[in-house]
């Protein structure tokens, strides 16, 4: 029951961005005295900041979509090109958000394919050259990683069944942990990875191990890692090989 009030938790702060000890007993059906021992552990695991009389998400964020796009352009490109040719014509894709999964749709934007997204800048480069069948996946607007979030797009792909996708992180330890700075995204990143046959990890040199205290996945949950480094940490290339994931170096 903690791990289910612990999300609960997590997602009403996503919704509303802050909330109160009693506000948070009263949504979760609990008394203030347990909110606040889920509260105080939910800190310690880094997730959430403490306030005056409550708590907010913790702070830790990605760089802007826009500022993020501009920053290793060519590395990214380079890994979403890599990215395109795995996908099949007549096949559906689903694509995380995230700047490098963008170039993939920068790749196949004027492909014989179906793509299923959440992000709203991935959807306009799809829609501008018109091959491509859209699903948009619908949900709470995020203005900081422009995409739709929440449990709407997780309720959707729950119906969904796609031939690839393709992740974005922010990060990837030294033990194998995918990593992340945002819970919901990361609900969502495990969501993606059940409603696809094949899911490929897109991450350049900076993500090694990159940051974020939330892992969403295991390198061995992936079919692949597609990077432009060979400068991995021995542990992380040999939890590779031993569960058959391929790391495919652009």
């Amino acid at each position: 029951m903690k791990v289910v009030r612990h999300e609960a938790v997590l997602q009403l702060l996503h919704a509303q961005g802050s909330a109160g000890v009693h506000e948070i007993a009263e949504h979760l059906q609990i008394s203030p005295a347990t909110a606040r021992r889920d509260l105080a552990e939910l800190q310690h695991q880094s997730l959430v900041e403490r306030t005056w009389g409550g708590v907010r998400l913790a702070t830790e964020v990605d760089d802007p979509f826009q500022e993020a796009l501009a920053d290793g352009g060519v590395h990214k490109r380079r890994i979403g090109s890599a990215a395109a040719h795995l996908i099949p014509e007549g096949s559906t894709v689903i694509l995380d958000i995230g700047t490098t999964v963008h170039h993939v749709a920068m790749e196949v934007a004027d492909r014989d394919i179906t793509v299923l997204t959440a992000s709203l800048p991935a959807f306009d480069v799809l829609r501008s050259r018109g091959r491509a069948t859209i699903i948009l996946l619908g949900g709470h607007w995020s203005e900081q990683y422009q995409c739709f979030t929440g449990t709407p797009v997780i309720d959707a792909l729950q119906h969904q069944q796609a031939d690839v996708a393709f992740l974005g992180c922010s990060g990837i330890s030294d033990t194998g942990r995918v990593r992340d700075t945002s819970y919901a995204q990361s609900e969502i990143k495990r969501a993606i990875q059940q409603a696809s046959t094949r899911t490929y990890l897109l991450a350049d040199k900076r993500k090694f191990p990159g940051h974020g205290g939330i892992s969403p996945l295991e390198v061995d949950q992936l079919d692949g890692i597609i990077t432009d480094t060979t400068d991995m940490a021995a542990s992380l290339v040999d939890k590779c090989r031993d569960h058959n994931t391929e790391i495919r170096i652009v």
